[in-house]
């Protein structure tokens, strides 16, 4: 305890005023006392315990100004709390005292002069000011030297009273009396001060431990709040944009700003030297993904400012700690005229990794823009739970962003294999109707081959025998010109009946002259069709395919199906004419089949024509194939072209044919293959290939 004065008379004491003798009388010091003590522990909120702490005093003493303050041994500063300054009264007249400018918030120790050594002490300090009784004067010069102080004002007072109360580890409260005149304190008015700071101890440990409690469940409702937006929704924009909102309005900051820096997980222990050094460009690129901001009006958003290689960034990129700063000016790693923090007028910032083990995923950055704001314990527990809850979200969220990727990838190869396996069914397709029709192709080819041997042999000879049966006719014309024939010969003339025989022959070698040419010419239409020495693309005349198809065909067009022909004007096409007349095969076999069992007239039309070019296509030619048959089912169309898909029963049809029909036109000539049907009304096939085609 240190006193500037001592202890003097009772008789001098009554000298100072009726309010003053009463703290000697012990009843009335309970009693005050406990008036005081019952008013300061009506409320648990630590801010109204301290308020009507200083009003009572100040009320009580009647000086100018009352404070309680904290002196906080980490930062070796001192916070006033609140303060009170009372109104006076002054003779007759009352008046009040001009308002005094606030001295609420943070000072340095170097505010209370040489009082300063006894508030890090945690002393009693009590100081007189200039005057002193004359036992005081005498007794002075006796005294220790750490006890004998100069007068030192403090926020305009000259006379003083601090009351130390030891709350709690690392920081020592004060009860603080203050007089802007001298005034001789007297051991009554300290004892009754020292009796109220030690009520004021209790009264504040209960309103910490209940302040305590309330942000312990102001932590649990943030970080539950979270937790259920996390389980609401994986949205990592969602997740955290919701929780720096809450953080904002949780800690009354200006700013809440979270940094993703997930790109910074890799083992090799450069990765965040190159990420520091990105490009401008991919950093611009990058703000947008990696950077979610908020902030209180009228303060605008700072994401475009802010620089992801910023010296607090690096800083807690390697050292993976928290960093709280109080006055961003006075921080050596930020500097006092550090352009980002000057725009973003940010004079406090409070930095917390979001990690979770090795794995840094966020940096969560708080920055207070009204004032300079130091940092609690409970503000940085707040953060720091806030960021724990946030580096879950973020994990969960890249678990579940795999998941889908993953989800996404298989569903895409399970697409990618029914395509294949289509793909290889249409393969399959095409190559069990190519093997067939390049069996046929063989055997059409082998059987004309083998055909035209004799046909030309027998071609070839006929002009002979022609010639030599008339010189033989001509030979007997002149023996019976010549003479009489004896009897026997004219016998064996009418046996013969020569003249019926002379004159049939010629007859008969026409005839036989025109099968030869006949069967020449349906060898000729077989190789035509087969086209086994055509297998690439090529041109062609569309319409001699059309007729050496339909002759293919003509044992299936029994004399009951008219066939009517509408060919217009085509120039050859650039096609693969066996894949076509395959197909063309497929599709008319398929009308013929249709009218097998069809009553009535039986028809089945070919129309040709030629589709001028526009700005959308190139110029195409048109097969248009109809049947007056009993058409299609409208609930059957959209599958005439699937493999193995048939109407007929087991075992007389493949389902094949409109397959590698469609197949041959559509994927190999780049056409298109279109079947309109209606029931009992017949079916139409039109079949479109341009006219040039784009070899592979």
């Amino acid at each position: 305890m240190v006193f500037l004065s001592i202890a003097v008379p009772f008789s001098d004491r009554l000298k100072l005023g009726s309010s003053l003798s009463r703290f000697w009388l012990p009843r009335s010091h309970n009693t005050i006392l406990r008036r005081v003590i019952d008013r300061i522990r009506t409320s648990l909120e630590l801010k109204v315990v301290l308020q009507t702490a200083v009003d009572e005093v100040a009320d009580l003493l009647q000086v100018d100004r009352c404070s309680f303050f904290w002196y906080f041994h980490d930062t070796h500063r001192v916070q006033i709390m609140c303060e009170s300054a009372p109104s006076r009264k002054s003779g007759i007249h009352d008046t009040q005292t001009l308002l005094k400018p606030s001295s609420l918030g943070y000072y340095p120790m170097e505010t209370f002069g040489s009082l300063a050594d006894a508030i890090v002490r945690g002393e009693l300090v009590v100081n007189h000011g200039a005057a002193r009784s004359r036992i005081s004067a005498w007794i002075q010069p006796f005294m220790p030297r750490s006890v004998r102080r100069p007068k030192s004002p403090i926020f305009g007072s000259i006379a003083n009273v601090l009351v130390p109360l030891t709350m709690q580890a690392g920081s020592i409260g004060f009860l603080a009396c203050f007089s802007e005149q001298p005034r001789r304190w007297s051991s009554a008015e300290v004892e009754l001060l020292q009796s109220i700071a030690q009520q004021l101890e209790i009264a504040i440990g209960q309103a910490q431990l209940y302040e305590k409690s309330q942000k312990q469940a102001q932590r649990e409702r943030l970080v539950n709040c979270i937790t259920a937006q996390t389980r609401q929704s994986f949205e990592l924009e969602t997740i955290l944009k919701g929780a720096i909102a809450q953080l904002l309005n949780a800690l009354a900051i200006d700013r809440c700003l979270v940094h993703l820096v997930d790109d910074l997980n890799s083992p090799a222990p450069a990765a965040p030297a190159e990420y520091l050094h990105t490009p401008i460009t991919r950093q611009s690129i990058l703000r947008e993904k990696h950077l979610y901001e908020v902030c209180r009006p009228p303060f605008l958003p700072s994401v475009v400012e802010f620089d992801l290689s910023g010296p607090i960034t690096q800083w807690v990129i390697q050292n993976r700690r928290p960093v709280a700063i109080a006055d961003v000016s006075q921080d050596p790693r930020i500097g006092q005229n550090n352009p980002e923090y000057q725009q973003a007028e940010i004079k406090s910032s409070l930095v917390i990794p979001v990690q979770a083990g090795v794995d840094l995923y966020a940096i969560l950055y708080l920055n207070q823009c009204t004032q300079v704001r130091y940092w609690s314990k409970n503000d940085q527990k707040l953060a720091q739970a806030v960021a724990d809850q946030l580096a879950i979200s973020i994990k969960q969220a890249h678990l579940y962003a795999q998941t889908q990727q993953q989800a996404a990838a298989s569903e895409a190869q399970a697409k990618h294999l029914v395509e294949t396996l289509h793909q290889l069914r249409l393969t399959q397709t095409q190559l069990i109707q190519s093997e067939k029709m390049s069996s046929l192709g063989r055997v059409v080819a082998g059987v004309a081959h083998e055909i035209n041997n004799p046909i030309n042999f027998i071609s070839g000879n006929l002009p002979y025998v022609e010639n030599y049966v008339q010189d033989l006719t001509d030979l007997l014309r002149s023996y019976q010109e010549q003479g009489e024939q004896s009897i026997t010969l004219q016998q064996r003339e009418e046996a013969i009946e020569l003249d019926f025989l002379l004159a049939d022959l010629p007859r008969i070698l026409n005839s036989m002259k025109s099968g030869a040419d006949r069967i020449r010419q349906i060898v000729l239409s077989l190789r035509n069709f087969a086209r086994l020495d055509e297998a690439h693309c090529k041109l062609v005349d569309i319409h001699e395919g059309l007729e050496s198809t339909l002759l293919f065909l003509r044992s299936q067009f029994n004399d009951e199906i008219q066939v009517i022909r509408n060919y217009g004007q085509l120039p050859l096409v650039t096609c693969y004419p066996q894949q076509l007349n395959q197909a063309m095969m497929n599709i008319l076999l398929n009308a013929a089949e249709a009218l097998k069992n069809w009553q009535g007239q039986k028809t089945i039309a070919i129309a040709t024509d030629l589709v001028s070019a526009t700005a959308l296509q190139p110029t195409k030619v048109r097969i248009i194939i109809t049947d007056n048959g009993p058409g299609i089912p409208q609930s059957i169309q959209s599958q005439i072209f699937d493999p193995f898909f048939t109407t007929k029963e087991i075992g007389q049809g493949s389902g094949l044919g409109l397959t590698v029909s469609y197949q041959t036109i559509v994927n190999q000539h780049q056409g298109r293959l279109e079947c309109v049907s209606e029931v009992g009304l017949g079916t139409e096939f039109m079949i479109e290939i341009p006219v040039n085609q784009t070899q592979p």
